[in-house]
């Protein structure tokens, strides 16, 4: 490994004995070596500029000298870096006579060797210097290989750690080298080296530029990164903003400058003024000793004030190098500002996102919740339907049961019949009645078996429908089941990978603020040593005053004047503050007028531009003309030269007309050429013309981009300014939702009245709970109103604070004005709160009231409706009490469908609003309509079927009568047959024939009658089936018309209710979004937290317990929001106050060079003194980085305390999502 620098001195554990080793040196070493060697304790080379040494240091090199603080000095001013330059000056001789030590003796043995081995055989000992181009006479090379620690090392491995041994040399026996003199080349004439103070201070000065240049490549990097389309718009605001802070600057110096030239100009009036007094008091003084006296006092003043002018050119060095390293760490402090305002920015959109997760996972909960319902309710219907079904085949069983008994009857009848018949065969008139009464029972019978039949079919088919929609339903169930499960997975996914981006933006927020604290930290220190200078300035300005006691004469005088000057300045800085803001009115009112005057401008250009091209285009075209009449007469001038030629010569006729054919297409070809030509011009110009164009249309889209910008940024703040009223929006929102819901579960039906009010009772409970949470949202606002108020507090402290440290009266009142500005606008804001805080207790107030009322209309509204629904089923229960049994079946399945509607408008006015909703709720009205046209249809069928059915029982009735007729004619037929063969009297004969007469009149007579009366039973009948079917019509029609009424209206107030749904969800999401804004504190947020983990572990009910752990969970990023919004605001006031000091530290600036040079008038000279820091200066750093130790310790735990809460609200919210996802798929 090469050994980039020389062995620098180690300090040992006990902080005073300092040992130049190999770097092979531990504490565990109990035996010194010849390259250990114990050197006096040095105190590090100055790091805050020694104000008086770096004066003399610039003295000397303004005299024509050179430093006299090493040997190195006495070769020229360039000797040091020749020192570092060359491999040869290092030490390679024996130290000076006063810094004997085995140390020095064996390191500059052992570099003597070194350097005699190498310029005598020019042999490198390392392998790099056998490549071409390694080698460098600037890079030392590798020490050498010595193994005279071998033994040593190995003799503590075995052994206990003994104590370090006393080495013989130490700081009572060494002495110190003394420098030599001036030019002098030391005791063995090496004048080339340097001590080891001088070879660290050195290399922590190569330390410094190295950290520099590093430092230098990360912002690079970082600048590198941030060079892409995103970030260029914000550089571009930055360093626009940045020029104009510049260009202020500069304006403000340059009036301050002049400020000060003019009171240097008045100085220099006082001063020739004093030497005038000088020179009269002079002549009025004959004695000469008085004469020597003052020339020996104006010799001393002159060259006391030639010292406080290199002073003050020192002074004026040192304050321009330390505003140097101020901006740029001031840079380095804005990028990094840069940098963590992008970080908090990733962080708030990805918080966005994973609240958006959040919301699509209550979504999805509510959909699945919603679908299991579904389930719930179809599975409801499935067992109602399968009841129906067990119904109907019980139904079916009793009707066989039936029909096999009436077929056995019927057989019996049959049986019976024949006996009948055989009885008739000799009792005709007997058994007439007795046929009736089998005929009636028998087509009793019939018609009782055929509508069994039909009922049986009908039964048989509404099986079949049932079981086809419950596959239908269990294969929807299925679907939607594995549907839930891919999207919950899914979801569960996206929230394990937002929450590790959140957590890898966390840490990267973390770094950043650690750097940022580290910029702060170097700013501070930077700040101290201000301070430091400013204290030896005080010392040097004290000893001006002691000199300025030797002069009690002038003293009076020159305070006068000094006097006068402060008098002059303070007027002058009044006078520049009002120039200032004059200038700044009249800098305003010129860039109004010229950007006036560019519009003006802009336009006429424009027109000029226009004006322009259509002057060149008639150019052009005048140009175009001309030439073209100068080719046409240059054509013409040619033919007729031609033509006068072939006038003489009439033999060349053919060739001449050849020529002027040849030059007539040369005079084309030109024109042609001509016109390309300037088609060429045309289109180079068009070109031209569309690429300003389009430079103007990218800058007047860039100026668009940036307005959009301003505007958006005004935008934010308006709607910062707005939070709190928007919380009042989102309280009456939710009082209104929840009102609703109120509204919407009185409406329900009588049946579940129990529920209802079960129902009203909790929503009473969360609206006291919203009112809680009211209530704890205004002590909240209270507490961020004692936040404010303590922050104020702590303002006035830094500006008392600063007051103590401005000097300058006009500072002071400036400093003033500035505090109580921002008092003014801390009461403002405070008043502001209160009046907030006054409307919100109106807001609870009225929506108090508002609740009170909605519940009694609420109420109101269930005891009329629930008169309404008694009176309908009153009515229900009047129109069908003779109905039959499918008319009452359609029925219910028509109030089934009617309570349908009612449960899913329920559902609707439950639900969030959202398209997957209102898809759902569109598909089961439809259904639902659908069902109810087919069960008016089907009650028409089945009333037509009725109609169909009496008419085939009056058909039949007729075919019985018409068969009973002709079976009593054959059986008169028979009678009338066989009567002959029976009697052989003629009397008895005709007496027969007389009675058959007589009976068969009777019996037409009879029939005839029976047909009246059957055509009057018929039409009878007719006329009360009629009846019946108008009255059956008339209070269907009715009842469809009230329940497409009915469903009208509920379509009607379902689309408004839907509609008023959408937009109280986007003013709540709305009101949601600017209620992140709000002031949250961490300590009463801890304490609630805390209080609600107790009441949650106190109660046995999980729903509460949940509810209010959600309810934590918010808060908790409430509280992270309002956090990072506090930091945001903590941090600007930092840069106000920053921008603020730095002002006051410019005014001090100029304060301290016109003090200088004033001071530098006077003649003044400070002691030639060296600044060395004493023990209690070094205690008191110690002391300081005790503090600081023991300050950022405590910040640790504090710190970690902290992320222990984080981690338990981590844990306590991964349970609660285990317990969700266990309860979901247990259900």
């Amino acid at each position: 490994m090469v050994v980039p620098y020389i062995d620098t001195p180690r300090t040992e554990v006990d902080g005073n004995a300092t040992y130049l080793t190999n770097g092979y040196r531990s504490v565990g070493r109990h035996n010194l070596s010849a390259l250990d060697s114990v050197e006096n304790s040095f105190q590090t080379p100055s790091k805050d500029e020694d104000l008086l040494k770096v004066l003399g240091d610039g003295r000397r090199r303004s005299s024509g000298g050179f430093k006299l603080s090493t040997p190195l000095a006495g070769t020229g001013p360039k000797s040091t870096r020749n020192a570092f330059n060359s491999r040869q000056h290092l030490l390679n001789a024996a130290p000076p006579k006063g810094e004997f030590t085995p140390l020095m003796k064996s390191a500059t043995k052992n570099n003597f060797l070194r350097n005699m081995s190498t310029t005598r055989g020019n042999i490198h000992k390392t392998p790099g210097y056998m490549r071409e181009g390694r080698s460098s006479m600037h890079t030392p090379g590798l020490p050498g290989y010595d193994m005279t620690d071998i033994d040593e090392e190995n003799a503590t491995d075995d052994q206990t750690t003994p104590l370090p041994q006393v080495a013989s040399s130490s700081v009572q026996s060494t002495p110190l080298a003394g420098l030599s003199g001036r030019g002098g080349n030391g005791l063995l004439n090496d004048g080339q080296n340097m001590t080891l103070k001088e070879q660290e201070k050195i290399i922590d000065k190569l330390d410094k530029d190295n950290f520099g240049l590093k430092l230098k490549i990360h912002y690079l990097q970082e600048q590198l990164e941030k060079a892409g389309p995103s970030y260029n718009q914000a550089a571009l605001k930055e360093n626009t903003e940045l020029k104009v802070s510049k260009l202020t600057m500069q304006r403000d110096i340059s009036r301050y400058k002049k400020s000060l030239q003019q009171a240097e100009r008045d100085l220099e009036t006082y001063r020739v003024q004093f030497q005038e007094l000088k020179e009269k008091a002079r002549r009025g003084q004959s004695d000469d000793t008085v004469q020597r006296e003052m020339d020996l006092i104006r010799e001393e003043m002159e060259a006391k004030g030639y010292q406080v002018r290199e002073l003050q050119e020192e002074l004026r060095d040192t304050k321009d190098m330390q505003s140097q390293e101020i901006e740029k760490l001031r840079d380095e402090i804005e990028d990094l500002e840069a940098s963590l305002r992008e970080k908090e920015r990733t962080i708030d959109e990805r918080d966005e996102e994973i609240e958006e997760l959040k919301d699509r996972d209550s979504k999805e909960n509510d959909a699945l919740s919603e679908l299991e319902s579904e389930l719930q309710r179809a599975k409801k219907q499935m067992e109602e339907l399968q009841e129906s079904l067990d119904q109907a085949k019980y139904e079916a069983r009793e009707a066989r049961e039936a029909e096999s008994q009436a077929k056995n009857e019927k057989e019996k009848a049959e049986r019976n019949l024949q006996e009948l018949h055989d009885e008739m065969a000799n009792k005709s008139i007997n058994s007439k009645g007795l046929t009736r009464q089998l005929e009636g029972k028998s087509s009793k019978l019939e018609e009782e078996l055929r509508t069994l039949q039909e009922q049986n079919n009908a039964l048989k088919e509404e099986l079949e429908r049932k079981t086809q929609d419950e596959a239908q339903f269990e294969e929807q169930y299925r679907r939607a089941q594995q549907s839930m499960d891919e999207q919950g997975k899914k979801l569960y996914d996206d929230a394990i990978l937002a929450r590790r981006q959140r957590d890898s933006a966390q840490q990267e927020r973390n770094e950043l603020a650690t750097q940022l604290q580290e910029a702060l930290d170097e700013i501070q220190r930077k700040a101290e040593e201000k301070e430091l200078l400013q204290t030896r300035h005080h010392a040097l300005t004290n000893e001006s005053g002691g000199l300025q006691d030797e002069l009690a004469g002038a003293q009076s005088r020159i305070r006068e004047l000094q006097q006068a000057v402060n008098d002059e300045k303070e007027r002058a800085l009044e006078h520049a503050d009002t120039i200032r803001i004059q200038y700044r009115e009249e800098i305003e009112r010129l860039q109004e007028e010229i950007e006036a005057l560019n519009h003006e401008i802009e336009d006429k250009e424009g027109q000029f531009a226009l004006e322009q091209d259509r002057w060149e285009s008639s150019k052009r075209s005048l140009q175009l003309q001309k030439d073209r009449a100068e080719d046409q007469a240059a054509g013409f001038k040619r033919t007729i030269e031609k033509l006068e030629q072939l006038e003489h010569t009439l033999t060349g006729k053919e060739t001449k007309l050849q020529e002027v054919i040849d030059s007539e297409k040369t005079r084309h070809f030109n024109s042609e050429a001509v016109l390309s030509r300037q088609v060429k011009e045309l289109n180079d110009e068009l070109s031209s013309k569309r690429q300003i164009i389009d430079e103007q249309r990218s800058e007047l889209l860039a100026i668009k981009e940036e307005l959009r910008l301003a505007k958006r940024e005004e935008t934010a703040l308006i709607e910062r300014v707005q939070a709190l009223e928007d919380e009042v929006v989102v309280l009456q929102a939710s009082v209104e939702e929840e009102r609703e819901y109120a509204k919407r579960q009185v409406q329900k039906g009588s049946s579940d009245h129990d529920s209802r009010l079960q129902s009203l009772v909790s929503e009473k409970q969360k609206l006291r709970d919203q009112l809680a949470n009211a209530h704890v949202e205004l002590h909240d606002l209270r507490t961020s109103l004692v936040d404010l108020e303590a922050e104020r507090d702590e303002l006035q402290a830094q500006l008392n604070q600063a007051q103590y440290q401005v000097d300058d009266t006009t500072k002071l009142d400036k400093e003033k004005v500035e505090l109580r500005k921002s008092s003014l606008r801390l009461e403002g804001e405070l008043k502001r709160l209160r009046e907030e805080k006054s409307s919100l207790l109106e807001a609870k107030e009225m929506l108090e009231k508002q609740l009170s009322s909605e519940v009694e209309k609420a109420t109101v509204e269930e005891n009329r409706l629930a008169v309404e629904i008694d009176q309908l089923q009153g009515k229900l229960q009047a129109a069908s009490g003779g109905r039959d049994r499918e008319l009452a079946s359609a029925k219910s399945k028509t109030q089934r469908l009617e309570r349908r509607v009612q449960e899913l408008e329920a559902l609707l006015e439950q639900q969030p609003s959202g398209e997957h909703e209102y898809s759902t709720a569109n598909a089961d009205l439809s259904m639902l309509r659908h069902n109810l046209d087919e069960a008016r249809k089907r009650e028409k069928t089945l009333l037509q079927r009725e109609a169909d059915q009496k008419a085939s029982v009056r058909s039949c009735k007729s075919r019985i009568a018409e068969l009973e007729r002709d079976l009593h004619d054959a059986m008169m037929r028979n009678f009338e047959d066989g009567s002959p063969r029976a009697s052989p009297s003629d009397k008895i004969h005709e007496e027969l024939r007389s009675l058959r007469r007589q009976l068969s009149e009777a019996h037409r007579t009879l029939r005839e009658l029976k047909s009246k009366n059957r055509d009057l039973e018929r039409a009878a009948m007719r006329e009360e089936d009629q009846r019946d079917l108008h009255e059956l019509l008339r209070s269907s029609t009715l009842e469809a018309e009230s329940l497409a009424l009915k469903v009208s209206e509920r379509d009607a107030r379902m689309i408004e209710l839907k509609a008023q749904v959408r937009r109280i969800r986007e003013e709540r999401a709305f009101c949601a979004r600017k209620a992140e804004a709000t002031i949250k504190d961490l300590e009463s947020l801890q304490n609630r937290y805390n209080q609600l983990l107790e009441k949650a572990g106190s109660k046995s009910d999980s729903k509460s317990r949940h509810d209010k752990e959600i309810l934590g969970l918010g808060k908790e990023i409430i509280w992270l929001r309002a956090r990072l919004k506090r930091e945001e605001k903590f941090r600007r006031d930092l840069a106000w106050s920053k921008g603020l000091m730095e002002l006051g530290e410019r005014v001090r600036v100029a304060c301290n060079d016109a003090d200088l040079r004033m001071i530098s008038d006077m003649g003044v000279k400070p002691h030639d003194r060296s600044m060395i820091r004493s023990p209690r200066q070094k205690l008191k750093t110690a002391v300081s980085m005790v503090k600081a130790i023991v300050r950022m310790q405590r910040m640790g735990q504090e710190w970690k305390k902290t992320r222990k809460l984080g981690e338990g609200l981590k844990r306590a919210k991964n349970e609660m999502l285990k317990r969700r996802e266990a309860s979901s798929s247990k259900a």
